[in-house]
């Protein structure tokens, strides 16, 4: 039976320019564990690993959280990190996220970035592949790396200032799906929820409760779903001759401060609307927040609606009314259609929209 040190390693690692030594370090240990007979001893400690690759425990760690986020290795505390032969495969799809990725591999079921991930992770381990997350924001060399060891890659919500990265896309040499950015593009597959019909849903109910102006709430101007939102809020509003207002917060602002103090001075101008739709969950939260801090009652003085349906939506007081987007059939259906890429080149581009669907809840009220 083999022991900890039975999985020896040669201190291989070179410091190279754009890329990083945890990168090198998990390839290395993903290539040990492919062509030994390793079975189920845990692994090397991270103290013996840093020591035989010549580099600090905290690179070693980062090495091994990643290969335990693809779920090629999985932990027991107080006993080690185990080799999961079930998810070890050599066929590896590569997401590129913009994300932080968790420490561990549990994740919650209340952001849109974890049920995506969550659901793209369930479906790669489905087929027998091992899952690599990268994040969306590194270096070319990145790129490079995952069309050299993969057999396809799905990109989560490229933005609008990342034109290099879309214009690669349709150039990769392996498969590229894009998932939640509607691209309006046609020589790159991608999956995306219509935003503007479920806007026109939104809306069309608030009116139909007698609300006769409207403000949007958005975060992130760099954002295809947020830009998608506000055009088509606009585009409806004026269709519709409803008085309309909007404020779009840059991504490193701080949100909650920024709603708080846009209700605030909506407030002491006496110009808060009839009704708030938001862009997101977060944002939802931080109107609830800052209307109830100048006394209005969700529901019966202004109505709130926001995208994007999880649990807490259903606890809050009042229940929020939302456009629910279909995070999990998103993910399945990029999975689908990277398969579907995988088994033929040669098949036209194809670009998904899933449907919205309006959740009905007691955050708006007839006026």
């Amino acid at each position: 039976m083999e022991t900890k040190r039975d999985m020896k390693v040669k201190n291989e690692i070179k410091r190279e320019y754009g890329i990083s030594l945890h990168y090198q370090i998990r390839l290395k240990i993903e290539d040990l564990l492919q062509n030994s007979s390793f079975s189920s001893t845990a692994i090397p400690t991270e103290e013996i690993l840093a020591k035989d690759f010549g580099v600090s425990r905290g690179t070693v760690r980062r090495a091994l959280t990643d290969l335990v986020n693809q779920g090629v290795l999985y932990r027991i505390p107080g006993k080690g990190t185990f080799l999961n032969k079930k998810t070890l495969s050599t066929q590896k799809i590569v997401i590129f996220s913009p994300w932080l990725f968790h420490k561990e591999p549990n994740i919650v079921d209340n952001t849109y970035e974890d049920v995506l991930l969550r659901t793209l992770r369930k479906k790669v381990m489905e087929r027998n592949s091992t899952l690599i997350l990268k994040n969306l924001c590194e270096e070319e060399i990145e790129f490079l790396n995952a069309t050299k060891e993969s057999i396809g890659m799905i990109i989560m919500n490229p933005t609008r200032n990342q034109k290099e990265i879309i214009k690669r896309i349709s150039s990769f040499s392996i498969p590229a799906i894009v998932i939640g950015a509607n691209l309006k593009r046609k020589d790159i597959d991608y999956v995306a929820s219509d935003n503007e019909r479920g806007m026109k849903k939104a809306i069309e109910y608030l009116i139909s409760l007698g609300i006769k102006n409207l403000f949007f709430i958005g975060g992130s101007p760099e954002s295809f779903d947020t830009d998608e939102r506000l055009e088509s809020f606009k585009k409806i509003c004026k269709e519709k001759l409803i008085d309309y207002d909007f404020k779009v917060f840059e991504s490193d602002a701080n949100w909650r401060n920024e709603v708080i103090n846009l209700i605030n001075t909506l407030y002491k101008n006496g110009k808060l609307p009839e009704g708030f739709i938001t862009g997101g969950i977060n944002l939802s939260l931080y109107i609830y927040e800052g209307l109830k801090m100048v006394n209005k009652d969700i529901g019966k003085d202004i109505s709130v609606v926001g995208f994007d349906d999880f649990p807490i939506c259903r606890i809050l007081s009042p229940q929020l009314t939302t456009i629910k987007q279909p995070l999990e059939l998103m993910a399945e259906k990029a999975i689908e259609l990277l398969e579907e890429r995988i088994k033929s080149h040669n098949k036209d581009n194809k670009q998904i929209i899933l449907p919205t669907e309006l959740i009905i809840r007691n955050s708006c009220k007839r006026r």
